[in-house]
């Protein structure tokens, strides 16, 4: 027989054995089941941040994707608004390199939106500058041929009032208003010779070769204070020739500076001849405030370059003697200085004739074979042919100028499309008949009106 207590102790301990298994398996269980409960949880956790991170950045991506297109949208709005008016205005100006402003968001800075926007605008530049030159080209040959028509009918008017002249004693009042006349003509010659220049043109007058001291009396005659201006040459100076091409050229840059003397300056303007070892220098001074840093640097820069006449820059009409001067300097060969100031402070300008430019005088013409003059009245003394001024003081013109094609080597513009020269001839003979009979028919009803 077993022992009871022995039994139950045995049996005790065997559920408690088991008890115990069974809440350690529990425990291990729980532990388990806790260890994959924190596990899910952070796995959760983790796909809860992973999608929040992606839902960020999807966030951020529109966003930025928003601000790329509104930066986009401005910067578009900003090339149509301010670029290309900004480059346009610079070509029209005159400023084709001028810079302009860019971008605007540098969100856009090293991408495809900067490229394209940057090759509109070069396109737009290119453009502008392409229908500017095509305008000013257009407008230079409608000034040249309207120049050249005008400039025709005053020599016309010369010629008439040089036969006025020579049927006249110089002391009488005819004669003497005729000279007055004349020198208006001759300036107003100059006038067109100064724009047929800056349009792209030449003087349109070759002389034969001419002494200077010949030269500095034709160009203080195209001036209105021509009494201001005093000139001195040793004989051996003034009476070099010069060559007949650059005669007319040199005249014309010649009165320019003289013009340009005498509005600066109220006293007396020297102008004197000085032999140098480069050719033959002719200097004018005057007395006036002179030019500032500023000024002096921009008449350099004008004196040496070929400019013409922009119109859509056309400056003070004024002050486009630099302008004159220096095309005809760069056409020709001579120079023109300004750097230095006279003596009194005013401006001294050196108008230098290279020794290449100098030319032997022109070979005696035979004379024509005419019928004797008849003899001048008695109480009348002919002119004085050697003398370079009229009675009232007014320079004398030297007939030498003859209108001929313009030289070789200098150059010019044309003054139409020549592409179907044909039809253009046509075409000017047309326009030319139609304004002859509509003249024709205005005058008829005028007469008629007046009867």
């Amino acid at each position: 027989m077993f022992d009871p207590y022995v039994t139950a102790e045995v049996f005790l301990a065997g559920g408690l054995a088991v008890t115990s298994a069974l809440l350690w398996a529990q425990w291990q269980a729980r532990h388990a089941a806790q260890a994959e409960t924190r596990r899910a949880r952070r796995q959760a956790e983790q796909a809860r941040a992973s999608r929040e991170k992606q839902l960020t950045d999807l966030r951020e991506l529109a966003q930025r994707n928003v601000d790329y297109w509104n930066a986009a949208q401005q910067e578009t709005r900003h090339l149509v608004a301010r670029r290309l008016p900004s480059v346009i205005e610079a070509v029209v100006r005159g400023r084709p390199q001028a810079e302009v402003s860019g971008l605007e968001h540098p969100l856009l800075a090293g991408t495809a939106f900067e490229d394209c926007f940057a090759a509109v605008e070069d396109l737009v530049r290119q453009a502008a500058a392409s229908v500017r030159e095509e305008v000013g080209q257009a407008a230079r040959a409608g000034v040249r041929g309207m120049a050249d028509e005008a400039q025709s009918f005053l020599a016309r008017l010369q010629m008439e009032i040089d036969r006025e002249l020579d049927q006249y004693p110089e002391d009488s009042a005819h004669h003497q208003g005729l000279a007055v006349i004349d020198h208006f003509t001759t300036r107003a010659l100059h006038t067109l010779q100064r724009l047929r220049v800056l349009a792209g043109s030449w003087p349109g007058l070759r002389r034969e070769n001419s002494p200077l001291r010949e030269i500095v009396e034709s160009a203080r005659g195209r001036i209105g204070p021509y009494g201001r201006v005093h000139y001195t040459y040793l004989p051996q100076t003034g009476e070099q020739h010069v060559e007949g091409r650059v005669v007319e050229p040199v005249t014309l840059a010649l009165a320019e500076l003289l013009d340009n003397a005498t509005s600066y300056s109220g006293e007396q303007v020297d102008v004197y001849l000085r032999q140098v070892p480069a050719g033959v220098g002719v200097v004018v001074e005057d007395s006036g405030v002179g030019m500032n840093a500023f000024q002096r640097a921009q008449a350099e820069q004008l004196l040496q370059q070929r400019t013409v006449m922009d119109v859509a820059t056309l400056a003070d009409e004024r002050k486009l003697g630099f302008a004159v001067i220096g095309r005809m300097a760069a056409d020709y060969g001579f120079r023109v200085d300004v750097s230095a100031p006279s003596a009194t402070g005013g401006v001294k300008a050196v108008l230098l004739l290279p020794a290449a430019l100098l030319a032997p005088p022109p070979a005696p013409r035979p004379m024509p074979v005419t019928q004797p003059a008849p003899a001048p009245l008695p109480e009348q003394d002919a002119p004085d042919s050697a003398s370079t001024r009229t009675s009232m003081g007014l320079p004398r013109r030297h007939r030498r100028g003859v209108r001929q094609q313009a030289p070789v080597g200098v150059t010019q513009e044309p003054t139409a499309d020549t592409a179907d020269l044909t039809a253009l001839t046509a075409g000017l003979e047309q326009m030319r008949e139609a304004l002859r009979q509509g003249y024709r028919q205005t005058t008829s009803e005028g007469d008629h009106s007046d009867d």
